[in-house]
Protein backbone atom coordinates (compact mmCIF):
# COMPACT_ATOMS: atom_id res chain seq x y z
CA UNK A 1 0.00 0.00 0.00
CA UNK A 2 2.25 2.42 0.95
CA UNK A 3 4.38 1.93 -2.65
CA UNK A 4 1.02 2.34 -4.50
CA UNK A 5 0.78 5.79 -2.46
CA UNK A 6 4.22 6.76 -2.80
CA UNK A 7 3.48 6.04 -6.65
CA UNK A 8 0.74 7.84 -7.26
CA UNK A 9 2.45 10.92 -5.31
CA UNK A 10 4.89 11.16 -7.61
CA UNK A 11 2.70 10.48 -10.81
CA UNK A 12 0.65 13.58 -9.28
CA UNK A 13 3.89 15.39 -8.97
CA UNK A 14 5.07 15.12 -12.90
CA UNK A 15 1.65 15.90 -13.70
CA UNK A 16 1.45 19.34 -11.59
CA UNK A 17 4.89 20.40 -12.66
CA UNK A 18 4.15 19.73 -16.50
CA UNK A 19 1.61 21.42 -16.07
CA UNK A 20 2.98 24.46 -14.54
CA UNK A 21 5.43 24.19 -17.14
CA UNK A 22 2.26 24.38 -19.82
CA UNK A 23 0.98 27.60 -17.83
CA UNK A 24 3.85 29.57 -18.19
CA UNK A 25 4.53 28.75 -21.84
CA UNK A 26 0.86 30.14 -22.22
CA UNK A 27 1.35 33.34 -20.46
CA UNK A 28 4.63 33.86 -22.21
CA UNK A 29 3.14 33.56 -25.69
CA UNK A 30 0.34 35.42 -24.55
CA UNK A 31 2.89 38.48 -23.72
CA UNK A 32 4.38 37.99 -27.03
CA UNK A 33 0.83 38.14 -28.66
CA UNK A 34 0.20 41.14 -26.80
CA UNK A 35 3.36 43.41 -27.30
CA UNK A 36 2.74 42.63 -31.12
CA UNK A 37 -0.64 44.16 -31.16
CA UNK A 38 1.03 46.85 -29.11
CA UNK A 39 3.66 47.46 -31.68
CA UNK A 40 0.65 47.55 -34.70
CA UNK A 41 -0.11 51.36 -35.77
CA UNK A 42 -3.71 51.98 -35.41
CA UNK A 43 -5.87 51.06 -37.84
CA UNK A 44 -3.42 49.19 -39.63
CA UNK A 45 -4.31 46.48 -42.37
CA UNK A 46 -7.67 46.59 -44.14
CA UNK A 47 -10.63 48.83 -43.31
CA UNK A 48 -12.68 47.47 -40.87
CA UNK A 49 -16.31 47.59 -40.58
CA UNK A 50 -16.40 51.00 -39.15
CA UNK A 51 -18.93 52.36 -41.76
CA UNK A 52 -20.96 51.48 -45.27
CA UNK A 53 -18.46 49.14 -47.23
CA UNK A 54 -17.22 51.02 -50.45
CA UNK A 55 -19.66 51.45 -53.13
CA UNK A 56 -22.43 51.79 -51.11
CA UNK A 57 -24.76 54.65 -51.16
CA UNK A 58 -24.68 57.39 -48.45
CA UNK A 59 -27.90 57.71 -46.98
CA UNK A 60 -29.87 61.21 -46.56
CA UNK A 61 -28.78 63.53 -44.35
CA UNK A 62 -28.81 67.18 -43.10
CA UNK A 63 -26.96 68.97 -40.91
CA UNK A 64 -25.97 72.86 -39.92
CA UNK A 65 -21.60 73.16 -40.15
CA UNK A 66 -20.19 75.44 -37.54
CA UNK A 67 -19.58 77.82 -40.11
CA UNK A 68 -23.79 78.11 -40.83
CA UNK A 69 -23.64 76.22 -43.86
CA UNK A 70 -25.94 73.83 -44.74
CA UNK A 71 -24.69 70.22 -45.37
CA UNK A 72 -26.49 67.70 -47.00
CA UNK A 73 -25.71 64.27 -49.53
CA UNK A 74 -26.22 66.45 -52.19
CA UNK A 75 -24.43 69.99 -51.21
CA UNK A 76 -20.94 67.35 -51.55
CA UNK A 77 -18.87 68.26 -54.01
CA UNK A 78 -18.09 65.43 -57.18
CA UNK A 79 -15.07 63.94 -54.77
CA UNK A 80 -15.60 64.91 -51.01
CA UNK A 81 -13.15 63.43 -47.81
CA UNK A 82 -15.11 62.55 -44.83
CA UNK A 83 -13.66 62.09 -41.60
CA UNK A 84 -15.62 61.10 -38.22
CA UNK A 85 -14.32 61.58 -34.83
CA UNK A 86 -15.52 61.32 -31.46
CA UNK A 87 -14.25 64.12 -28.68
CA UNK A 88 -13.97 61.50 -25.95
CA UNK A 89 -11.93 59.13 -28.09
CA UNK A 90 -7.81 59.10 -27.47
CA UNK A 91 -6.59 58.40 -30.52
CA UNK A 92 -9.43 60.97 -32.58
CA UNK A 93 -7.51 63.24 -30.70
CA UNK A 94 -4.80 62.07 -32.24
CA UNK A 95 -5.29 61.54 -35.51
CA UNK A 96 -7.15 64.75 -36.39
CA UNK A 97 -4.43 67.19 -36.57
CA UNK A 98 -2.76 64.22 -38.70
CA UNK A 99 -6.48 64.29 -40.82
CA UNK A 100 -5.88 68.37 -41.08
CA UNK A 101 -2.58 68.04 -42.57
CA UNK A 102 -3.73 65.50 -44.70
CA UNK A 103 -6.86 67.63 -45.88
CA UNK A 104 -4.89 70.31 -46.47
CA UNK A 105 -3.56 68.91 -49.96
CA UNK A 106 -6.80 68.45 -51.48
CA UNK A 107 -8.13 69.84 -54.66
CA UNK A 108 -11.35 72.12 -53.80
CA UNK A 109 -9.86 72.89 -50.00
CA UNK A 110 -12.23 72.56 -47.00
CA UNK A 111 -15.41 73.07 -49.75
CA UNK A 112 -13.77 68.95 -50.49
CA UNK A 113 -13.11 67.66 -47.09
CA UNK A 114 -16.23 67.33 -44.53
CA UNK A 115 -15.41 66.40 -40.46
CA UNK A 116 -18.19 65.19 -38.19
CA UNK A 117 -16.95 65.61 -34.55
CA UNK A 118 -19.23 63.37 -32.11
CA UNK A 119 -20.04 65.48 -29.03
CA UNK A 120 -22.45 64.51 -26.60
CA UNK A 121 -23.49 65.37 -22.71
CA UNK A 122 -20.55 67.40 -21.29
CA UNK A 123 -17.79 67.09 -24.37
CA UNK A 124 -16.72 69.87 -25.66
CA UNK A 125 -15.60 69.96 -29.23
CA UNK A 126 -13.96 73.20 -29.54
CA UNK A 127 -10.64 71.90 -29.63
CA UNK A 128 -11.17 69.24 -31.96
CA UNK A 129 -13.06 71.79 -34.42
CA UNK A 130 -10.48 74.36 -34.08
CA UNK A 131 -7.84 71.77 -35.26
CA UNK A 132 -10.07 70.87 -37.80
CA UNK A 133 -11.55 73.65 -39.29
CA UNK A 134 -9.21 75.16 -41.37
CA UNK A 135 -9.07 72.63 -43.73
CA UNK A 136 -12.22 70.97 -43.77
CA UNK A 137 -16.47 72.06 -42.97
CA UNK A 138 -16.99 70.90 -40.06
CA UNK A 139 -20.18 69.39 -38.59
CA UNK A 140 -20.46 68.62 -34.78
CA UNK A 141 -23.32 66.22 -33.76
CA UNK A 142 -24.04 63.53 -31.43
CA UNK A 143 -23.70 59.55 -31.95
CA UNK A 144 -26.81 59.13 -33.50
CA UNK A 145 -26.74 62.38 -34.70
CA UNK A 146 -27.85 62.09 -39.10
CA UNK A 147 -24.36 62.25 -40.90
CA UNK A 148 -22.59 59.38 -38.53
CA UNK A 149 -26.14 57.51 -39.20
CA UNK A 150 -26.43 58.43 -43.10
CA UNK A 151 -22.42 56.05 -43.14
CA UNK A 152 -23.72 53.74 -40.22
CA UNK A 153 -20.48 55.11 -38.49
CA UNK A 154 -19.31 52.47 -35.71
CA UNK A 155 -15.96 53.70 -34.76
CA UNK A 156 -14.03 56.20 -34.63
CA UNK A 157 -11.97 57.65 -36.12
CA UNK A 158 -12.69 56.63 -39.24
CA UNK A 159 -12.56 58.13 -43.14
CA UNK A 160 -14.01 57.71 -46.44
CA UNK A 161 -13.76 59.02 -49.85
CA UNK A 162 -17.40 60.27 -51.57
CA UNK A 163 -18.35 60.48 -55.25
CA UNK A 164 -21.50 60.86 -56.72
CA UNK A 165 -23.33 59.93 -53.18
CA UNK A 166 -21.57 56.58 -53.01
CA UNK A 167 -18.56 55.44 -50.84
CA UNK A 168 -15.38 54.93 -52.66
CA UNK A 169 -13.07 54.48 -50.21
CA UNK A 170 -13.01 54.10 -46.33
CA UNK A 171 -9.84 53.73 -43.82
CA UNK A 172 -9.16 53.49 -40.24
CA UNK A 173 -5.64 55.04 -40.85
CA UNK A 174 -5.60 58.79 -43.09
CA UNK A 175 -2.74 58.22 -44.75
CA UNK A 176 -3.86 55.29 -45.93
CA UNK A 177 -6.83 57.00 -47.73
CA UNK A 178 -6.72 58.40 -51.17
CA UNK A 179 -7.24 62.15 -51.73
CA UNK A 180 -9.83 63.16 -54.01
CA UNK A 181 -9.60 64.28 -57.70
CA UNK A 182 -9.87 67.53 -58.34
CA UNK A 183 -13.29 68.05 -60.38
Amino acid sequence: MTTFLTALIVVVGIVCVLNLVLVFGVIRRLKEHDQALARLPHGAGAPAASMRAPGSEVGEFTAVSTDDVPVTKETLHAETMVGFFSVSCAPCVENAPKFAEHAAGVPGGRDSVLTVVVADGDDDPSEMVRVLGDTARVVVEGYDGPIATAFSVTAFPTYAVVAAGRITATALDVTTLPVPAPA
